[in-house]
């Protein structure tokens, strides 16, 4: 019994990021599909690889894999993952980590956000695990750590996700074989419908070895014969296995338009559903399965066939795979007597191999690239359709070149993925109309970046500067908008740097000047100076350029106008203002100081400045300037003369402070755009492959006697984290990443070394090597004592 999909609010794609092979990134990865790029690494055999005989026969070896690089690098530091457990991680969850927080960069939702996120992602088989974890483990008599449990099994990468990078929606690990990734953008979207969340990650990675160089060819399976992927080309013979991660950020349509994000496309429509057991085999696919499935997209996203103009294929090449895919695609689409080339096929495998649970986000991100751009990528390798498809009798054609794509209606264009096991995944993805850009009033704006490190700070103000260079008119991006979404959409860190800029070439310029150190502040403090005359002129400039001044003026008069008031009740109202939009942005000031003429302004706003005091505290403003000067010392805020926002909020946020840039900008209709993502610092954490160690215990001492505690206890942390170095004022849990897991392995190993009765959860009752330390001599003299 058929059933008819129920129409749903389309969703937008906001936000991406990627690794595949050849490309570290997706512009790279965009660019090499361009460019027609075959990424697959083709090496000579190596010694302990089987010889390649000269024919096509079983058991072949074959020197051809996609690879993605690095994989054996993670920035644990940043996630604080502590490097014991950043080596025994499956690689699939360290990589897919930073590949989704690029993507909520990318998005610019990084930073403080109201919004509940969800997180749907697979991967593929933990090979690391397989190979290098459980041998070491195994080797040392620790099998069963529920240590590496949590950090290998496939159920926790999602919820691992959510934890990370503070995400409260749903968290579903989604496993459907090679249709993993497209089946969780699906059940992403559903989610998103159902207002079970407001944002969500949605994705895949599948992780190959850095050592694997090929594969081994058996004929009638799978993989290509000769290390090239063809898919509906007359020299097919199938796959080639390669790696992959990559995350969409998506949220509903509406919105995302009120909120003015990038929306790069929006998703259409989507299904998934299962051949069922109407099929030869377990693994074999079926045609009506897979006409099902795009049929029910069609049908949710409300398109008939006719007006898709682009499928990305599963595409794997395999003699029964593409016979199945293609015609259930002709049922589908020749239907409406469409023109032979009307609809074109691609195939992303031909270009980086078949990126398993990746491999549907992969087609994804393409599709949706190429109905932003209006460009198609042609397919790798395609010479001449397999005669026995018939695709001169049908709307489908195929091509190795890159082309323009400007139909005469909106772009659409259909993306399938389908998994051994008879999972089937289809996703419509539709153009995307950009927000206009929307001219500011303020003649400058405020860059604020911020990382962990100083290194990376000037790597981000180097990317940045690089992205600026490369804007084009066509970009359509105001050097504003570049401002909120670094303001309002990334992560904030200790490093902090700002410069106020009046145009891209002063942004580009101040970006690449000599860092400049902030100066600390831990306390403000603010004064106002001036005369009334002077903060008066001062008010009518902040209200021709600031947003914030006006519908501050307003909420605390009921007006935004400062002209036709007496000159005195002009200056006092502006330094009122101004100082409550200071403390409405995040500045907290333990002293207020004014001279004598502005007096109950300053007491106003140190009292709490309460709106419905006001007008008596103006009023008790009289006079001209004179008698005693508001004193300040460097640090201080002053309201006077030269006083400029945007300069002060640069200075507070370089200085630490907790800028709430969102309400700043609450005013103004900022629009979100695509910037350079965090560049991340990456330490090697991979096992040696074979693995064999002996473990043993920290320190080897199992007496008190003679034993020096604080080199004690700080050797066996250091050896249950994984660290090096660990300074003797280290935070157990803030600084090293420590977790209640390691922390009753170090009360363990204290307990069992040194025979004392210590808490289970020592690093948390001491939490630093010191003051361990210090509790284990306590307890250590109340011991002795006792005996």
């Amino acid at each position: 019994m058929s059933r008819e999909p129920r129409r749903s609010h389309p969703v937008a794609v906001i936000g991406m990021a990627g690794r595949f092979a050849g490309a570290g990134d997706i512009a790279q990865y965009w660019k090499n599909l361009l460019d027609g790029v075959e990424s697959i690494s083709r090496t000579d055999r190596t010694a302990d690889e089987r010889p390649v005989s000269d024919g096509a026969g079983d058991g072949r070896f074959v020197p051809a894999v996609g690879k993605v690089s690095h994989v054996d690098r993670f920035a644990a530091d940043h996630f604080r993952v502590p490097p014991a457990e950043a080596v025994t991680m499956d690689p699939q969850q360290r990589i897919l980590l930073e590949v989704a927080a690029e993507a909520l960069d990318d998005a610019g939702y990084a930073g403080d956000r109201d919004a509940v996120v969800g997180v749907f992602v697979g991967c593929g088989e933990n090979l690391y695990y397989r190979d290098f974890v459980a041998p070491t483990e195994s080797s040392a008599g620790r099998l069963g750590d529920v240590r590496v449990t949590l950090a290998n099994e496939k159920d926790f990468l999602a919820p691992r996700l959510a934890f990370k990078l503070g995400f409260t929606g749903p968290a579903i690990t989604v496993q459907t074989g090679c249709a993993t990734s497209l089946s969780a953008v699906a059940l992403a979207c559903s989610a998103l419908a159902a207002g079970e969340c407001d944002i969500a990650l949605a994705g895949g990675v599948s992780l190959l070895p850095p050592d694997t160089h090929g594969y081994t060819y058996h004929k009638g399976g799978i993989l290509s014969a000769d290390g090239y992927c063809r898919p509906f080309d007359v020299g097919a013979s199938g796959a080639v296995p390669s790696s992959g991660a990559g995350i969409v950020v998506l949220r509903r349509d509406d919105d995302a338009r009120a909120a003015r994000d990038n929306r790069r496309a929006v998703i259409l429509g989507w299904a998934v559903n299962n051949d069922g057991g109407a099929r030869a085999g377990f693994s074999a696919p079926n045609v009506d399965g897979q006409e099902a499935v795009i049929r029910a997209a069609l049908g949710r996203a409300g398109l008939a066939p006719r007006q898709v103009g682009y499928v990305e294929t599963h595409g794997t090449g395999t003699a029964i795979g593409d016979m199945v895919e293609f015609e259930a695609l002709r049922r589908v689409f020749a239907g409406d007597d469409a023109p032979a080339g009307t609809v074109t096929l691609g195939a992303v495998k031909a270009n980086i191999g078949h990126a398993d649970a990746a491999s549907g986000v992969a087609g994804l991100i393409k599709a949706t690239l190429a109905v932003e751009s209006g460009t198609l990528p042609g397919t790798a390798h395609f010479r001449a359709p397999n005669p026995e498809l018939g695709m001169g009798s049908t709307p489908f054609g195929m091509t190795a070149d890159t082309r323009p794509w400007q139909p005469d209606g909106p772009r659409v264009a259909g993306v399938s993925s389908f998994g051994l096991g008879g999972s089937n995944a289809h996703v419509i993805v539709g153009t995307a109309a950009p927000a206009p850009a929307v001219a500011t009033t303020k003649p400058r704006s405020v860059l604020a970046l911020s990382a962990r490190t100083g290194e990376e700070l000037h790597r981000m103000r180097e990317r940045l500067a690089e992205r600026l260079e490369t804007m084009t008119p066509d970009d359509s991006v105001e050097l504003a908008d570049v401002a909120y979404t670094l303001a309002v959409g990334r992560g904030r860190f200790t490093r902090r740097w700002s410069a106020v800029v009046s145009s891209r070439a002063d942004a580009i310029a101040k970006l690449r000047a000599p860092q400049q150190t902030g100066r600390a502040a831990a306390r403000w403090s603010l004064a106002i100076a001036g005369t009334p005359g002077d903060l008066a002129e001062l008010g009518k400039r902040l209200q021709e350029a600031e947003p914030v001044m006006r519908s501050s003026l307003v909420r605390l008069t009921g007006s935004a106008e400062l002209s036709g008031l007496p000159t005195e009740r002009a200056g006092a109202l502006t330094a009122a203002v101004v100082g409550w939009i200071l403390q409405r942005l995040g500045l907290t000031f333990a002293r207020v100081d004014a001279q004598d003429w502005a007096r109950p302004v300053a007491q106003w706003l140190a009292g709490g400045a309460d709106i419905a005091a006001l007008a008596p505290a103006l009023d008790a403003c009289t006079g001209t300037a004179g008698g005693r000067d508001a004193r300040h010392s460097p640090g201080n805020v002053v309201i006077g003369p030269s006083f400029d926002l945007d300069e002060v909020l640069a200075m507070a946020w370089q200085a630490g402070a907790g800028i709430d840039w969102a309400t700043y900008y609450a005013d103004e209709p900022r629009r979100r755009v695509s910037l350079p993502a965090y560049p991340f610092t990456r330490q090697r954490f991979w096992l040696d492959r074979p693995v064999v160690t002996s473990g043993g215990s920290a320190g080897g001492s199992t007496g008190r006697n003679g034993v020096d505690i604080v080199n004690y206890v700080g050797q066996v942390w250091r050896d249950v984290l994984g660290v090096e170095h660990i300074p003797l004022d280290a935070h157990f849990s803030d600084d090293l990443g420590g977790d209640s897991m390691y922390a009753v392995e170090v009360a363990a190993r204290l307990r069992e070394g040194l025979g004392l009765d210590l808490p289970v959860d020592l690093p948390f009752v001491a939490p630093t090597v010191a003051a361990s330390a210090a509790f284990v001599e306590e307890a250590s003299a109340k011991k002795e004592t006792a005996s």
